[in-house]
């Protein structure tokens, strides 16, 4: 069962001990992602985490990296678009060894100005190497189409605002945001409570930090946008606007992902992959945030059949309602149970599973608390949320040889 307290200086740390397991996972969540990022020094975040690895009073990288590899464990961290996580992963007998290079990578980073260059080049070629990708890409010009604010900015930045963000930037930043009162840890796994409890409190520095702010609160922007380019498919992202993380809507709709297209027996998958053969790859996603969410489908096809995929999709869409089937929601709430299930068994999703819960529901939830959840959920509720994705309010995102005259929309 997990468990909830606090260090000395205010950070929460949330606990869930798994004893059939021979290591552990612990993250330090920081409550600041892209869209806290000014616009004009779009990707600042995601350059702080990269430079958490590149040298502290007691170490520089070379030394961090040959430490945690002479551990066998593994380090790594990760930028989204509301919070950054710094975490380690390792085993119970040298828990304190691991502690030890995590709370000193959070507490006390340098930020050598020739780290700073040396990492600013490496996510250029990170940017570029995502803006030739066209899965990846068309997804974050979606993001940015549909919420034309901070939270439809590139997690990565772009080129020209990494060019232009400075040390200065990076330490104001963390100074300001990285500390008590935006941090929370979570741990799952192997591990002696009184033993990390002790090893936090006496090696997290207690560095306070101003509550964070988005410079605008989302607004979902319908609308079409073509972005021409010479490649062998068409890209295609359509999005409607949803419900925040907290709402009651959100399990519904994350059941009804299933249905539309979040598994191989899904209505997308099913009619325009395994029926009519117009698509390698296509599915539906559902991403949920403080203030808003989205329910978004995916695919890429020649041109020549793009007109009939997406008549296909809305055909899909626009019968949702009046034709769901009992059988599909059942098959549905199992694969959800499967994954809480599934997720129960891996102290690094737990520790994940900890992180969203506590940061946007405030609280713990046992896996059978999140099953109940799901299991309560009834027909008419995903009857309800499947008006979200009504024709007449969405983005749509299309990316390849093809130009905008040519959609029939």
């Amino acid at each position: 069962m997990p468990k909830k307290i606090y260090l000395s200086s205010g950070i929460p740390v949330i606990l869930q001990k798994m004893d059939k397991f021979q290591s552990f996972v612990l993250g330090i969540w920081i409550k600041h992602g892209s869209r806290h990022d000014p616009a004009e020094k779009n990707g600042l975040s995601h350059f702080i985490e990269h430079l958490f690895f590149q040298g502290t009073k007691k170490r520089d990288a070379k030394t961090i990296s040959y430490e945690i590899d002479s551990l066998g464990g593994d380090i790594n961290a990760f930028t989204t678009r509301e919070f950054t996580s710094i975490y380690v992963k390792g085993l119970k007998k040298q828990i304190s060894r691991y502690l030890d290079l995590l709370c000193d990578l959070y507490s006390n980073p340098l930020f050598p100005e020739q780290e700073i260059e040396k990492e600013r080049s490496v996510i250029l070629d990170e940017i570029r190497m995502v803006n030739d990708t066209p899965e990846e890409f068309a997804h974050d010009i979606f993001m940015e189409n549909a919420f034309q604010n901070s939270l439809g900015l590139p997690i990565l930045g772009k080129e020209n605002t990494v060019s232009n963000i400075t040390r200065e930037d990076i330490i104001d930043c963390f100074k300001n945001y990285y500390g008590v009162g935006n941090s929370l840890i979570f741990c799952a796994g192997n591990f002696d409570e009184n033993e990390l409890t002790n090893f936090l409190e006496k090696n997290i520095k207690k560095r306070k930090s101003k509550p964070v702010f988005f410079d605008n609160p989302a607004k979902f922007s319908p609308g079409i946008k073509v972005y021409e380019k010479e490649l062998h498919e068409v890209h295609l992202c359509l999005g409607f606007e949803t419900v925040p993380f907290r709402h009651e809507n959100r399990l519904p709709l994350t059941l009804l992902n299933c249905i539309v297209g979040g598994s191989v027996s899904s209505r997308l998958f099913q009619e325009i992959r395994e029926k009519r053969g117009l698509a390698y790859n296509i599915y539906s996603f559902v991403s949920f945030y403080s203030d808003t969410g989205v329910f978004g489908i995916y695919t890429a096809c020649e041109y020549k059949k793009i007109n009939k995929v997406i008549k296909v999709i809305m055909d899909i869409l626009k019968k949702l309602p009046d034709n769901l089937k009992e059988e599909e929601i059942d098959r549905a709430k199992t694969q959800i149970i499967s994954q809480i299930i599934y997720s129960s068994e891996s102290p690094s999703s737990v520790m994940q599973t900890l992180a969203y819960n506590e940061i946007y529901l405030g609280g713990v939830y046992k896996v059978k608390e999140q099953i109940s959840q799901i299991k309560k959920i009834k027909f008419e509720d995903i009857r309800k949320v499947a008006h979200y994705l009504r024709k007449d309010s969405f983005n749509l995102t299309v990316f390849g040889p093809i130009k905008k005259d040519q959609l029939n929309i």
